[in-house]
């Protein structure tokens, strides 16, 4: 089951008069550890809706390998918008879609994991009887959220939608309750949240004389699937124009087949579309670098969990 995520990191705080998307404690920023809370439970289509100096948080999380998508009205719109356009980026991608605000960073890999391991129209954590972020939301449920006008956001939209099945499952993860609104906040809650981030890291990635594969490759046809543009899909990704076309030939070279359709013209670079063999290609490395990234969990927990270091 293929699931997204929607991180919302649009937005200035109105309380900290600040860019709190880039606030760092230890050299580690609220916008990257939400990335990594997810990546690590096995999430690699994440996408980080900007809005407010959008081209620094571009920039900084380049090499995530994420798609960026841009909230234009994030000064006179709520979250919820910076919520539909993600969600149309994944609408017919994926069958679930997390989403959570960048000011709620502190959420625990375990509790993405529990959610993921739940069926139900919407998946929520709960500590203390009160329910948090991260939420996981059926694909199905796009077309209706997207259709709500009420004032309500995504609350409203999801209370609108008759015979929804919530699952709220308990978790010790006090954080799925705690934003940050305070540089107090951010400093104690890092504190707490950094003790349990020992953790494996694979970066992925299949190779020849070249690069055929690795999660740059992916993000860039994930993006030109969604945009139908090279050009678009690499702005996305946060790359130049030319490397993106780099990385598609020197996947093309390796491969021996097109897995990118092209339609030259116009000041966009033309159209563009994946090739069922680039579809393949990407199919099977998400696959495969699930597979990579799980046998190193399990060996993770095998060897070190077991030898008292931590």
């Amino acid at each position: 089951m293929q699931t997204g995520a929607i991180i919302a990191a649009a937005g200035i705080s109105t309380r900290m008069m600040q860019f709190k998307q880039w606030m760092k404690v230890e050299n580690r920023a609220m916008a990257e550890r939400v990335i990594q809370n997810c990546q690590r439970a096995g999430i690699s289509d994440i996408a980080v809706v900007t809005g407010h100096r959008s081209a620094q948080l571009e920039k900084e999380l380049h090499s995530f390998n994420i798609t960026f998508l841009k909230n234009h009205a994030y000064q006179t719109t709520r979250m919820f918008e910076s919520v539909k356009i993600g969600l149309k980026y994944f609408q017919g991608r994926c069958s679930r879609v997390l989403f959570c605000p960048v000011d709620i960073p502190f959420f625990m890999e375990k509790t993405v994991k529990a959610l993921l391991a739940q069926d139900g129209d919407v998946v929520q954590p709960a500590y203390g009887g009160k329910s948090g972020h991260p939420i996981l939301i059926c694909a199905s449920l796009i077309p209706e959220i997207l259709a709500y006008s009420g004032e309500g956001g995504l609350r409203g939209a999801l209370g609108a939608i008759p015979g929804l099945k919530r699952v709220r499952i308990p978790v010790d993860d006090e954080a799925i309750l705690m934003d940050v609104n305070t540089r107090d906040d951010f400093e104690r809650l890092a504190s707490l949240h950094n003790a349990g981030l020992i953790h494996p890291s694979v970066e992925v990635s299949l190779e020849s004389y070249k690069m055929l594969v690795n999660q740059q490759t992916a993000a860039l046809l994930r993006g030109i699937i969604h945009t139908g543009s090279v050009r678009e899909a690499c702005i996305a990704a946060g790359i130049s124009y030319s490397k993106g076309w780099g990385i598609i030939r020197d996947a093309e070279d390796g491969l021996g087949s097109q897995i990118v359709e092209r339609q030259p013209g116009g000041k966009n670079g033309g159209a563009a579309s994946v090739t069922e063999r680039g579809l393949i290609l990407l199919e099977a490395f998400e696959e495969y670098e699930k597979r990579v990234k799980r046998a190193a969990e399990e060996g993770y927990r095998e060897i070190f969990l077991k030898s008292d270091l931590f």
